[in-house]
């Protein structure tokens, strides 16, 4: 049975709980950069469908989202196993977060085509379709599902792609930015020589610094950490790192905060 299968495959429909009934992706295979993609499909459900073809013809959206993992670990369930329609595979066009604001803008999309990128500052209504290389997890998925979000929505707004897991943050305050917690920035580049270089740089500016092999798998990561003294210290280190990043064509993906121990 399809049910008890624990290993995804390309062209399986995965159903998702949430607060507003059962939602379903489908499975539509691997990017070399960006992992599992799924096809993201319109409505909810009480009960599993006994006909998938309806469904199947919608559009939809394109999305990353780690579907093994999340099959295997009994997150999801794989509900059926359709072949992908004819015009609804995984469109070659994409669009990436660029350079993005201390408050979480983007400013700047790039429009991909295999190595090929095109840089925009403005996007036109077919662009703003375009689906957004992100790496969605779990908890990030059903938000976006229960929202009925779209990628027309977004044209904007941070989505921090290219590495997994999603951060997605609130500007600095008081509130959610307490002194004394440890602070921990998130820097991706292409080459782990480039990432090496710019950790060493790190090291010398007095941040704590870990360098390795990003969860993708194919970026390098380097974790640059400090002790937040105050939450107006946030926005300024943030802007240098991402400056710092954009001058080795490596990207600023976010930031974390922990409370002191």
């Amino acid at each position: 049975m399809v049910a008890s299968r624990k290993r995804a495959r390309s062209g399986d429909i995965i159903e998702v709980r949430t607060p507003r009934g059962l939602a379903y992706v489908q499975h539509a295979g691997k990017h070399p950069k960006y992992g599992d993609a799924i096809r993201v499909l319109p409505g909810f459900f009480q009960a599993r469908p006994s006909d998938w073809s309806t469904l199947l013809a919608e559009e939809g959206y394109f999305t990353f989202y780690p579907v093994g993992a999340a099959v295997s670990q009994g997150v999801v369930e794989i509900a059926a196993h359709q072949l992908i329609p004819p015009g609804r595979e995984l469109p070659a066009v994409y669009r990436r977060a660029g350079w993005t604001t201390p408050e979480g803008k983007v400013t700047t999309w790039f429009i991909c085509e295999g190595a090929r990128q095109t840089r925009r500052t403005e996007l036109s209504a077919d662009e703003r379709r375009l689906f957004i290389a992100d790496i969605w997890n779990h908890e990030f998925l059903v938000d976006r599902l229960v929202q009925e979000w779209r990628p027309e929505q977004e044209p904007s707004e941070n989505s921090f792609g290219d590495s997994a897991p999603v951060r997605r943050e609130t500007p600095p305050t008081a509130e959610n930015a307490v002194p004394g917690g440890r602070l921990s920035h998130y820097l991706y580049f292409p080459e782990r020589e480039t990432g090496e270089a710019v950790a060493a740089e790190l090291r010398r500016r007095g941040f704590d610094v870990r360098s390795r092999m990003g969860a993708d798998e194919v970026n390098w990561l380097v974790l640059a950490s400090h002790v937040l003294e105050s939450p107006e210290q946030l926005p300024a280190v943030r802007s240098e790192l991402e400056h710092l990043a954009e001058r080795h064509a490596g990207e600023y993906d976010g930031w974390e905060l922990a409370a002191d121990a």
